[in-house]
Order: C-alpha cells, then structure tokens, then sequence
C-alpha cells in the first residue's frame, strides 16, 4: 500500500521533526477531516497558535485518522536538520513511502534538496518529494500538532504517544 509522509519541525532545547504517514488512499478523507476543523477564514491549523479547545480539538481529529508518526530528536544545533533527514529517508524508504511533503521554509529549501537528493538517490530513487506552503495541504498541520506537542512534553506529548514513536540522535 502506498503511504504519503507529511515533515515539520519544532525546536525549542531539542529539535523536533516529525513525519506523520498516511496512506495514499486515506489521504483525501483525511483533508476533508481536517477542513471541518478549520474556522471561517483560516487557511491553515498551526498549533502554536491555536488557543487549548482548538488544541484538543484538533487532536481529536488526527487520532481518528489512519496516521503513524516519528518524531526525530536532536540537540537544537547548526547540523540538526541534516540530523534528522538522515535517520528519516531510510525509515520512510523502509516503510515504503511514495511521496515526501516537507512544509516549505525558504531559508531551508535549498539545503533540503541537497540532503534530499543524494538520501533518495541512497535509499529510495522512486521517493517524490516537495517542499509546500502549510495552507497548500492542509496535511502539514498533522506533524505540526505532533512536533509541537512532543516538544512541550508532559499531557500534550502522551495526548501523541499512541501513535507516534520517538527516534532520538
């Protein structure tokens, strides 16, 4: 079965990122969950912006989807990301991902596809992926929220932990 894979971070002491899979034929369904959250106007769910009912709003929503995800931690240092990208690609080839959507930051864009390139070349030469604005699929909200959560700890990272295993370098 085909899955997708939606990227972002999080970083406050650790570096967070988080890739939540979803299945290709779940993909869909699993937007149309998540715009029946979003308020009037709002093009995107970012977490940290949102106020604790819309938290736990949210949340509820992701864990009624078919979604997995890993978080990968480091020390918030210069080198974390290319960190993380490295233990990510081959756990996503492993698992049999198709496409890789990282939400696009343009100070990071040109070093991902770097990282990206010679990884996929590496470990899975079929991998498609893309860098996207968050409100360009509404997806990119799911590893957001868990990041985010797993990065405040306590509630809000056991509220993640059913379906979220941690990767720490």
């Amino acid at each position: 079965m085909p899955l997708h894979a939606f990227v972002d971070e999080s970083f406050s002491t650790d570096y967070v990122v988080a890739a939540a899979v979803v299945p290709a034929a779940d993909v869909n369904a699993a937007r149309a969950a998540l715009r029946g959250v979003l308020r009037p106007g709002q093009r995107r769910i970012h977490f940290k912006d949102e106020r604790p009912r819309r938290e736990d709003q949210v949340l509820s929503v992701i864990e009624s989807l078919e979604v997995t995800a890993t978080v990968y931690v480091t020390k918030n240092e210069r080198k974390a990301r290319g960190v993380c990208l490295e233990r990510m690609v081959p756990d996503l080839a492993a698992a049999g991902v198709s496409r890789l959507v990282l939400e696009r930051d343009e100070s990071l864009v040109r070093f991902d596809r770097q990282v990206l390139a010679r990884l996929t070349r590496e470990y899975c030469p079929g991998l498609v992926y893309e860098h996207l604005r968050a409100h360009s699929d509404l997806l990119l909200c799911v590893p957001d929220a868990i990041a985010w959560c797993w990065a405040k700890g306590g509630r809000w990272r056991q509220r993640v932990a059913g379906y979220t295993v941690e990767s720490r370098t």
